[in-house]
């Protein structure tokens, strides 16, 4: 496909999914070579903002290359840059949301932060879908809930509904995907479905590969945080999980929909920081223990960290749910 049909591709299905209207600019900004020979930039306004979408030619592979050519690109341009990729898999896109660095996957993935927006999208067919792994937030909360030991094999969808506190056709929705994903198994029983879940094993390295990330985007507050909207997330939930001693300023995680709460947040540099807050795309309640995020959220969280002392506090709470797994 030609420079020009990608282009065409991209501008498609940005208006497939969000019914944007793109309006593109004639624009050119120097630039060094290597950032013109390793991308082509396309300048744009959509819903009143500036963007210049960056088309990747070649994929390295590398994250931490994208990581300093987006940071490059923020400096010169005076518009959010947003990449392009023709693909990326599971562990890639995980690298460039933790880094919050925008990114569109063509036909397959919209990740723009900066507009607290995180798409996916799926095929009809069952390997594309597979393929694309999109695990949406209600099917990814069961799955979750399994392995956390509140659903179990043989539970109606009305009953399933009630643990993760959904309505039962939101939750019908999710427990198809997890189905069309080989996640689970739905079988008739009258008016109803009861549903069947592979072993804990394999959903348990799925989700860790497939999962996406719940966060939309952190910042630092210096505001003193109250109140029950909030729970313990980060290397805070990390060290209360483990061994780890955390001697950095607290992380909590909130919700996107708490918005009233978030507006009266104050931001700040990490050094006047108080808190770390995480604006999650789900309630980060669910599971919580002791009012600290799922461990199995912090595995999510930390998995692509190549501290040695993350990973040993990481295999610390991996054995803890495999033993709860064992005396089950």
């Amino acid at each position: 496909m030609v420079i020009m049909d990608k282009k065409q591709t991209l501008f498609t299905y940005i208006k497939k999914v969000t019914d944007w209207k793109i309006e593109v600019k004639n624009k050119e900004v120097p630039l060094p070579l290597y950032l013109r020979t390793g991308y082509t930039f396309w300048y744009v306004t959509i819903a009143d903002m500036d963007l210049v979408f960056a088309y990747v030619k070649e994929d390295t592979h590398d994250m931490r290359l994208y990581a300093q050519a987006y940071k490059t690109l923020s400096e010169k341009l005076d518009s959010q840059v947003v990449f392009v990729f023709d693909y990326l898999d599971t562990r890639q896109i995980n690298s460039l949301i933790q880094k919050h660095i925008p990114f569109v996957v063509l036909e397959k993935y919209l990740y723009l932060p900066f507009v607290l927006m995180q798409i996916g999208t799926t095929k009809q067919s069952k390997n594309l879908a597979y393929k694309s792994e999109r695990l949406t937030p209600d099917a990814d909360l069961i799955l979750i809930s399994y392995l956390d030991g509140h659903i179990h094999n043989g539970m109606m969808v009305k009953e399933i509904a009630a643990v993760i506190k959904k309505e039962i056709r939101s939750t019908s929705a999710a427990l198809s995907l997890l189905h069309e994903l080989e996640y689970a198994k739905l079988k008739k029983d009258g008016r109803s479905k009861r549903v069947s879940f592979e072993i804990e094993a394999v959903i348990y390295e799925r989700v860790l590969s497939e999962g996406l990330s719940p966060l939309k985007k952190s910042f630092f507050s210096s505001s003193q945080i109250f109140g029950n909207n909030v729970v313990k997330s980060g290397y805070t939930a990390l060290a209360y999980y483990s061994t780890l001693m955390d001697t950095g300023i607290s992380t909590v995680a909130i919700s996107a929909k708490e918005k009233n709460l978030l507006f009266d947040l104050d931001t700040c540099e990490e050094d006047e920081a108080l808190y770390r807050v995480e604006v999650w795309d789900r309630d980060p309640h669910a599971f919580a223990q002791s009012n600290v995020i799922s461990p199995l959220y912090v595995l999510r969280q930390f998995k692509d960290d190549e501290d040695e002392r993350v990973q040993y506090a990481l295999k610390e709470i991996e054995e803890k749910i495999k033993q709860k797994w064992n005396n089950r």
